[in-house]
């Protein structure tokens, strides 16, 4: 099933608007467990012009993703769901644009289905396993092309009431062969009353690892500052591809600030503005070897995203 912009951008913005009453747990509330739970996350992003060096250009990209998930929780610490993904990012290169010399690539897809498990083998530690499956390829090409398998999992002890830490890692298969392997920090530090630290979370096909720092301004509203590694790859369209070419990838550490607003318990709808820094695109032969690569310069990128258990 192809997913058109128009389309996800038009359910995107019901979901917003449909799960604007729910919210994360305010300070000091008590969190209720199914036993089964549903769950609904969702952004829209945009990246502003970035130059591509060289003078080869510029380009924009606009990202939608939305992810509804069921699982069922025996408690606080011990659930296991289904979340099933779907993206899209359209990218818009200025007329004669290119890639170290070579053509650009169209439009992405982007389709996953994960299971994350989450379990408590101590009564002070807790541990999460996320096994998942994903493409990412361009429009035109195949999906099955662009399939990826892989890990995400990682176990934190608890020090004190305020610090749970604890190392991870996350493995992924790579197009063309071979796989990306990082580590992974698990951390959940309240640091004061209002200001807390801990893991980032990627959007949509982002692979690799991030830190969030939160300020509650209140019991609704959280300031935060979010930095992380981003990269995601893609099977292009042969008939439209340069020479040789299979793989494409887009590359950058995003460094965002947002504000967050939670009306009810279980629920946060987020506005964020950042820049993307250190950014590349890539394009790759058959065997996930580098043929061509452009830098792009530090732009400007807007956004909203939710997520919602009930």
């Amino acid at each position: 099933m192809q997913l058109t912009k128009t389309s996800l951008s038009v359910l995107l913005a019901a979901l917003l608007c449909s799960n604007a009453a729910q919210s994360q747990p305010a300070e000091g509330a008590q969190r209720s467990f199914g036993p089964w739970v549903w769950g609904l996350a969702g952004a829209a992003v945009k990246q502003f012009d970035a130059d591509l060096s060289g003078s080869d250009g510029k380009f924009d990209v606009s990202r939608a993703y939305i992810q509804p998930s069921f699982g069922y929780a025996w408690d606080r610490s011990t659930s296991v769901s289904l979340a099933v993904g779907l993206g899209y990012s359209e990218y818009n290169f200025s007329q004669g644009a290119s890639i170290d010399g070579q053509s650009p690539w169209d439009d992405i897809h982007d389709y996953s289905l994960s299971v994350p498990i989450r379990f408590s083998p101590h009564e002070k530690s807790n541990a999460i396993v996320i096994p998942s499956v994903r493409t990412n390829y361009e429009r035109g090409a195949s999906a099955d092309d662009g399939r990826t398998e892989g890990v995400i999992a990682g176990a934190s002890w608890k020090f004190s009431e305020t610090l749970s830490l604890g190392p991870g890692f996350g493995w992924f298969s790579e197009l063309g062969g071979g796989s990306n392997v990082f580590p992974i920090l698990l951390i959940d530090w309240q640091i004061t009353d209002k200001m807390s630290l801990s893991t980032g979370r990627g959007l949509a096909a982002s692979q690799g690892p991030g830190l969030t720092l939160n300020y509650a301004l209140n019991k609704q509203w959280v300031l935060g500052l979010t930095g992380r590694y981003e990269k995601i790859r893609f099977a292009l369209d042969e008939d439209n591809a340069a020479p040789q070419t299979r793989y494409g990838e887009d590359k950058s550490v995003p460094l965002l600030i947002t504000l967050s607003y939670s009306p009810r318990p279980r629920t946060s709808i987020s506005a964020l503005v950042g820049v993307e820094t250190n950014g590349s695109l890539r394009l790759d032969d058959r065997d996930g070897e580098r043929l061509y690569e452009s830098d792009f310069d530090t732009t400007p990128v807007v956004g909203l995203s939710f997520s919602s258990s009930f």
